[in-house]
Parts: C-alpha cells; structure tokens; sequence
C-alpha cells in the first residue's frame, strides 16, 4: 500500500515555501504504521495535543516528532520522495497548480512501481484535499501514468485503486504527514535531524531539476518487490495526457 501527502505548497508568491515536497510510504503492513501514531496519543501528552483531532508535523513538538519518525523508521516501511525546486519552474505553468501537482504524483508513483517492480494493481490512499473535476483529472492522470508512463513495457499492471481519504481517519496518512514534514524540513531549514530518522528507510529521491541524483534509487536494499503476479491489462480508458507533454522546469 502507498500513501502520499505533501509538505509546503505550490504557490509562488512572496510567502510561499520555496520547495514542494511530495511523500510516499510504501508500507507491507499498515497497522504497524498506524500503531506508532496510536502509541504516541496514548503517552501522556499536553493538553493542547488531546483535544486537537489529528498530529501533524508543522504544530507538534520535537519530542512527538522524534517519536513517531523514530517508531515509523522501526516499521517495515519504505519511503520514496519528489522535490520541486520552485524557483526553477517555467513562468507559464505557475498558475497551473493541478497540472504540477498531478506531474509529480504521477511520476513518483511510476518511479514507485518501476523500481519495486509491481506487477499487480497497488493501492494509493491520499489525503482527501481534492473534490469534483480536479480528483477526477488527478485519478484519471495518476491510472494513465501508473500504466503507461516511465516503467518497462514488460509489466503488465492494472490501474491503481485511488482512495481520498480524512487523514483524521486514517493514522497512516497522519505519519506520512510527519514523513514528509521531516524531508521538507530538511530542504527549508538545512536541518537534517528529523530527516536523519528516517534516512534508512528512504529507497527513492525524484529532484525537479537538480542534481546527478535527480531521479535515482539511493538505497537498492530497500527494494524487496511486493508482487503478486496477476493477468492484467490496462483497461482502455482514455486519459488526458497534456500535461505529461509539459516541462516545467
């Protein structure tokens, strides 16, 4: 199973983020990943923790995200990431916030299935931020990348199954949340200690645009496929591809 979510944003006014973080964990067994979030909850905590519905990374203390990056690290639970480099995307497209956002998910999904060589349809839970048009362009763009797009045409995969989901609902989009945080606390701040946590566990690094490793495996190990080999095909659905023909940086 995979879940994304994502730290800073994708607007480029002067009190934007200048890096956009797009997370995945990709996990072989959620209730462990779930049981890190429950355990903290259970600690004794602040007040102001136990009346809020949810932990997030950008409103807890150190010592919650310490715990719950410290205790996903121990999981069987691997990481996969994408940076957006703000400063380098095309004037043209700064407006046009579906589109990159959809590019990045799409790709990093793709990266995802290449490298752990998935040849059945996989599951990707999302944080439940998207509505109407924009998460039917958003599914329809990620079920046409996951299947066509990036990997060897030697693998035959089924659509992904997409869910939106409350992440007051669900603990794992909760540690994704602080995943992505601790990464996108790295690239803002220069910190690398939340990001140190759970640096073992990272298996893939998407950066849009810089770098040799701008699209690279960083820890081969990590790659133990999750395979169950099933007669699949692409379903014949059309797909509005335009915006995997647009560069953005």
């Amino acid at each position: 199973m995979i879940y994304l979510d994502e730290s800073g944003d994708l607007g480029f006014g002067p009190r934007a983020s200048k890096y956009f973080i797009l997370a995945a964990i990709i996990t072989r067994d959620p209730e462990h990943v779930r049981g890190c979030i429950k355990r903290v909850r259970q600690q004794k905590l602040p007040k102001k923790y136990k009346t809020i519905p949810e932990l997030k990374f950008h409103n807890s203390s150190q010592t919650i995200r310490t715990r719950i990056l410290d205790c996903t690290a121990r999981t069987d639970t691997d990481v996969a990431y994408a940076v957006l480099r703000k400063d380098q995307v095309y004037d043209q497209l700064r407006n046009k916030q579906s589109i990159l956002y959809n590019y990045i998910s799409g790709s990093l999904i793709a990266k995802i299935i290449t490298a752990y060589n998935l040849e059945r349809s996989i599951k990707v839970f999302v944080d439940r931020s998207l509505y109407g048009l924009e998460r039917d362009n958003f599914d329809n763009y990620l079920s046409w990348k996951a299947c066509i797009g990036n990997h060897s045409e030697e693998l035959s995969i089924n659509p992904p199954e997409i869910e939106h989901i409350d992440s007051r609902q669900d603990r794992c989009i909760q540690a994704v949340d602080f995943v992505a945080g601790a990464i996108g606390h790295r690239y803002s701040t220069n910190d690398a200690s939340y990001y140190k946590k759970i640096e073992s566990r990272i298996s893939i690094v998407m950066d849009f645009f810089e770098g040799k490793d701008k699209n690279c495996v960083v820890n081969p190990s990590l790659l133990r496929p999750i395979r169950l080999r099933a007669a699949s095909s692409f379903s014949g659905r059309t797909y509005n591809t335009t915006q995997d023909n647009m560069h953005i940086g």
